[in-house]
């Protein structure tokens, strides 16, 4: 039933919808899943860069740093944004990007996963594969740091928020966004 109401888009609805928020949010999990049950096309900004490069994300801000990734980033978005039927995973810094949301803005309807603290560090205390907490000390101070500095960002950016907590049950989560998106 829910698939069939969103094929009767209306004219005025955006194309996309992009998940932004923090590394560890959740967005490409909860994004693979919304576009499997929206029959959309899933794009994660990450993977897309780590194919183009041939390297991990890791790899890249290592050898090239930061400034490389945040441009390339830059590009990426800015042509996958102009696809139509796609649900869109943002890397966690590219709200930092003015161009990026702008970008966004025209074709997505931006949903911002805003995930608890304990939630994001629960989920990236034993990971290795986020260049920016690898070789951290305490990684809760960061997260708390870094995530005090864009949720503003993150906020005034989106069209709609949800919050998530270690206890946010994924399907309710793509429920109430695709709701929000069908309402938009």
């Amino acid at each position: 039933y829910s698939q069939k109401l969103i094929s009767f888009k209306r004219k005025d609805m955006k194309d996309n919808i992009a998940l932004i928020g923090f590394m560890g949010s959740g967005k490409t999990t909860v994004g693979k899943l919304l576009a499997k049950t929206m029959d959309m096309k899933f794009v994660d900004i990450d993977k897309v860069i780590e194919a183009q490069e041939k390297k991990s994300i890791n790899d890249i801000f290592q050898k090239q740093g930061q400034t490389y990734f945040r441009d390339l980033e830059r590009e990426v978005i800015s042509q996958e944004s102009l696809k139509n039927d796609c649900v869109i995973a943002t890397g966690g810094g590219s709200i930092l990007d003015n161009e990026n949301i702008k970008r966004l803005k025209e074709t997505s309807f931006i949903v911002f996963l805003n995930a608890s603290i304990e939630c994001l560090y629960l989920r990236l205390k034993d990971n290795s594969t986020r260049p920016i907490l690898n070789g951290v000390e305490d990684k809760k101070k960061l997260i708390e740091e870094l995530l005090e500095k864009r949720k503003f960002l993150y906020q005034i950016s989106a069209d709609y928020i949800i919050d998530i907590n270690e206890y946010t049950n994924i399907y309710e989560t793509v429920d109430r966004i695709k709701e929000a998106y069908i309402i938009s």
